[in-house]
């Protein structure tokens, strides 16, 4: 489940739920995104639902091509990386910046959001799909808690879509952490360097990063009848 936007128009449901339509996998890599099927599956008229496709195609969510029409980017190594390198480049510095400006209530938000993260790896169950929407939703406000007092709204913005692109990787290939107890170890050892205001928070901010997207990259590139479930969650 993606952070509501706050949009309560139809273009801004249709946003909503195409984008998580299309970071979940349900909607599948370069499948075609049809007006008329998709105005049938989500009960919208066409007019938000290419306002919405328009909107998706600037963040990257979806692609335009030429007279083909909009459809779901593919899953590739090359973009994999893409975002990684760049998230590794700009959540680092965002983190900074927060840890500079962040006062009393950007630390309640770190400690709430990580309570909350914490309990639903203490109900681990990724074959449930809606364990999974309320860990990713978790995950995500955690990851957004830590860089919220960053003073800069573009970098935090773009910080943002970069996370999204890397979820729809985690989701599409089902890497879900087989060690849950070291993915909960690994964002408390952040969360208490950030809170301590830490220089190594941000060392190991960008080693998080990485590491999960190598091993999206593995399994990527392995077919999926000798894949296994294994991968992690940054």
């Amino acid at each position: 489940m993606l952070p509501n936007t706050g949009d309560s128009t139809f273009s801004g449901a249709a946003v909503r739920r195409l984008k998580e339509d299309i970071v979940s996998g349900v909607l599948p890599p370069r499948s075609r995104l049809r007006l008329r099927e998709l105005s049938a599956l989500y009960g919208l008229g066409t007019t938000p639902l290419r306002e919405a496709l328009a909107r998706l195609a600037a963040e990257g969510i979806v692609v335009l091509e030429g007279q083909k029409g909009f459809s779901v980017p593919p899953v590739t190594r090359e973009h994999l990386l893409d975002v990684t390198r760049s998230r590794q480049v700009v959540e680092p510095e965002a983190l900074r910046l927060a840890m500079e400006e962040g006062g009393a209530s950007w630390e309640d938000e770190i400690v709430a959001s990580l309570a909350l993260l914490e309990r639903e790896i203490e109900n681990w169950n990724p074959a449930d799909e809606e364990w999974l929407d309320r860990y990713e939703e978790r995950h995500h406000r955690f990851h957004r808690a830590l860089i919220e007092a960053c003073p800069l709204a573009s970098l935090r913005r773009f910080c943002d879509e970069l996370y999204v692109h890397k979820t729809r990787y985690r989701r599409v290939v089902k890497s879900m952490h087989g060690d849950w107890p070291e993915v909960l170890a690994v964002h408390q050892g952040l969360a208490r360097q950030v809170l301590a205001r830490e220089e190594q928070a941000l060392a190991t901010l960008r080693a998080h990063i990485g590491i999960t997207a190598e091993q999206l990259v593995a399994l990527i590139e392995t077919p999926p009848a000798k894949q296994r479930r294994r991968g992690g969650s940054g």
